[in-house]
């Protein structure tokens, strides 16, 4: 099995099965039942269920891999939400796991490719998102990493409500002169 520590879970690349260390009621997410959607998770293709995330936000969850499929809008209110009211130190910064940028996964709502990027907030992760369905893909561990990721907002008991429905998800790509089509400055001011 392979260790995915900055996520503290195991995977074996032979059989596909996980193996999480964490007890599984510590992530937020209670689950209500088959999912009427007959949606599959992107990542290890098992049948999602319908559950809830902080008793408040529908989302669909595999609970094989314990992957997350979230409207966009949930997941920005779900980051403000803890983040504001975390707890205890933050944890160290971790660098970004470039091979994941490699990765490819289909919507599971539209089946088209998700566009897999780092989330441009703390935590450096990498997430999935698909821009014609505006749902947000996070892996086991990504949501928590987010969260305990050191900044000004952690701890704040202040969440400061924005506007997240028509705002498009940035991702970077190579302009014609080979740079980034973004300028840095230009994206943080999209995201906040």
């Amino acid at each position: 099995m392979e260790l995915f520590a900055s996520r503290g879970y195991f995977f074996c690349r032979y059989c596909g099965s996980f193996h999480f260390p964490e007890s599984a009621g510590d992530d937020g997410v209670r689950v209500l039942g088959a999912s009427t959607e007959k949606l599959s998770c992107g990542g290890c293709r098992k049948p999602f269920v319908t559950a809830l995330l902080d008793e408040t936000y529908p989302i669909q969850y595999c609970e094989n891999c314990r992957g997350v499929l979230i409207a966009r809008r949930d997941f920005a209110r779900v980051v403000e939400r803890r983040r504001a009211w975390a707890t205890g130190q933050p944890g160290p910064p971790v660098p970004l796991n470039q091979a994941e940028l490699s990765r490819r996964m289909l919507c599971p709502s539209c089946q088209k490719p998700m566009a897999t990027h780092p989330y441009y907030g703390p935590g450096n992760v990498v997430i999935d998102t698909c821009e014609s369905c505006q749902v947000v893909w996070l892996d086991f561990g990504e949501l928590k990493q987010i969260v305990a990721a050191p900044g000004r907002d952690r701890g704040s008991r202040e969440v400061v409500p924005r506007e997240t429905s028509n705002t498009p998800i940035p991702v970077l790509g190579r302009g014609d002169d080979g740079r980034n089509a973004f300028d840095v400055l230009d994206l943080l001011s999209r995201l906040f």
